[in-house]
């Protein structure tokens, strides 16, 4: 006898890239020989890494994995479909009421029409025909706008019923995982079987809210989780872990292989038409990437003291302790996995005038590795306001990172050249050319700034070239000769401005062009 059951999912391990997942069933067993079918899981799972757990003296003698079409919803459609049938009995059973309650008062009506019609029937028996009448006829009356009533809601229920089944015919069109197993069992038993399995058709990431309420106050930065997964079955209220961990199905140290050098003989290429080179050209078209709908799942306030961060060997790990349900349809789900104060930051304004004349405040988080944070998206948001995302780099061997807060136009710079000073002459076989550049900024805030102003000179990549920096550029910069950068410091007091300025001469073969 072959039992039919549907493995719940219990709980997630979720990796960077996949995730192990775990699903029960309990096995009602007979004494030897047991047929079962696992339904429920997932199609996309990777079948060597199927294990199968079955206690009680169980011996599980075969399995095989297989991908079917019908069985996911096959059982919500079986139901639906004995509803239907059911719906329809009654509809015959209220058709052929209907049809013998309307022949019945018509034989009333004839009967009565003819006691009544006789010379022989007294006066009586006349008004006791006509009693008779009124009562019978006000009950099958009564019956027939009942069975008419439950044909009309017969009828609904049908196309109802029809309109569902449709419903769930194009549903069962996807795949689902199914798990044909043989069990012997010493005895007749209850036994729980657990399934776990990995698949790449699941993964999440980290993206980070920076909090920032005033300036010289500790940040908040809040971690989030943006999970998705595509398995093909729904995961209802299940314990997830999220790790950082990145398996894989296919490990091996990679081995070397010896490197021989040898002489490359030209080898003449044959000529192609133009039909052939423009086929060649449109291969990679063939494989063009599938764009999915995405839409984001609202958040999901989880507090922190339900959330358990492990550090293993290999991994970092958030247990999460209250279940959730997550879709395999490909909607992002977002989860909170708590905040971090950060406490050692510092802010300054920096500006590259050469590029952009606007004034940036940047937050520099120091000694941020201790966070054990991963590489992923930033919004930052500063007294309430958002100001726009970037990108921590985790991963980065510094022990400083900088997030950009926004613009502040209350520090204004200027830059432009000083054309008085900017000329160009001719000396023999050689040329110079004096470039000059004047930058003001002007604080207009009601308090002290602390700016960094960054501005650049050429240097020279050719020994014919050489560019020398003028007494005149304002000097305390840090200057980096080997790649022309100047950052200088500036304290500004309030509604105040300073004025740098930069010059430089290139000096060149007269008979070459330069860039």
């Amino acid at each position: 006898m072959l039992t039919i059951l549907l493995a719940t999912v219990t709980s997630v391990s979720l990796f960077l890239n996949g995730a192990e997942i775990r699903q029960t069933e309990t096995l009602s067993l007979q004494k030897g020989q047991n047929e079962i079918r696992v339904e429920g899981l997932s199609p996309k799972l990777n079948i060597p890494s199927i294990q199968l757990t079955l206690g009680g003296g169980t011996v599980i003698t075969s399995s095989q994995f297989i991908t079917d079409y019908l069985s996911s919803s096959g059982m919500e459609k079986d139901s639906l479909e004995k509803e239907f049938q059911k719906r329809q009995e009654e509809l015959k059973q209220q058709q052929a009421l209907k049809t013998t309650l309307t022949t019945s008062l018509v034989l009333l009506q004839e009967g009565v029409q003819a006691s009544v019609s006789s010379d022989k029937v007294s006066t009586a028996t006349i008004d006791a025909n006509l009693m008779y009448y009124k009562n019978k006829s006000a009950a099958f009356q009564h019956q027939l706008a009942q069975a008419e009533q439950a044909i009309e809601d017969a009828n609904l229920a049908i196309q109802r019923l029809k309109k569902q089944i449709s419903e769930q015919s194009t549903k069962s069109k996807n795949r689902c995982g199914v798990l044909l197993l043989t069990v012997s069992s010493p005895k007749t038993q209850k036994q729980e079987l657990l399934i776990k399995y990995y698949t790449t058709a699941a993964a999440w990431n980290m993206q980070y809210d920076v909090n920032i309420d005033k300036i010289g106050q500790p940040a908040r930065l809040v971690k989030k989780a943006f999970i998705t997964q595509t398995t093909g079955i729904d995961w209802k209220q299940v314990r997830l872990t999220l790790s950082t961990a990145q398996p894989s199905t296919n490990n091996h140290v990679p081995e070397l292989s010896p490197w021989y050098l040898r002489i490359q003989e030209p080898v003449a290429k044959p000529r192609r038409s133009a039909n052939v080179a423009m086929a060649k050209m449109a291969e990679p078209m063939a494989d063009m990437a599938m764009v999915y709908e995405e839409e984001v799942v609202a958040e999901s306030n989880t507090a922190a003291s339900v959330i358990t961060t492990t550090q293993t060997d290999l991994s970092l790990e958030y247990r999460i302790d209250v279940p959730y349900d997550v879709q395999g349809n490909g909607k992002e789900q977002i989860i909170a996995l708590g905040e971090e104060q950060l406490t050692e930051m510092d802010y300054v304004y920096q500006v590259v005038p050469k590029y952009n004349t606007d004034v940036f405040l940047v937050a520099r988080i120091r000694n941020w590795t201790r966070l054990n944070l991963l590489d992923g998206l930033a919004s930052v948001h500063y007294n309430g306001t958002f100001f726009g995302q970037t990108y921590l780099t985790a991963s980065s061997t510094d022990e400083n990172i900088s997030l950009t807060l926004g613009s502040d136009p209350a520090i204004q710079v200027k830059r432009e050249q000083a054309k008085e000073f900017t000329s160009s002459k001719t000396l023999g076989n050689s040329r110079e050319q004096t470039y000059a550049w004047q930058t003001t900024v002007r604080n207009t805030k009601s308090e002290p700034v602390r700016l960094v102003l960054k501005d650049q000179y050429p240097v020279s990549a050719n020994k014919d070239i050489r560019v020398t920096l003028s007494n005149k550029t304002t000097q305390g910069a840090d200057n980096d000769t080997e790649k022309g950068y100047l950052t200088y410091t500036l304290d500004i007091q309030q509604s105040q401005a300073q004025t740098l300025y930069l010059e430089y001469t290139v000096k060149s073969p007269s008979d070459k062009t330069i860039r």
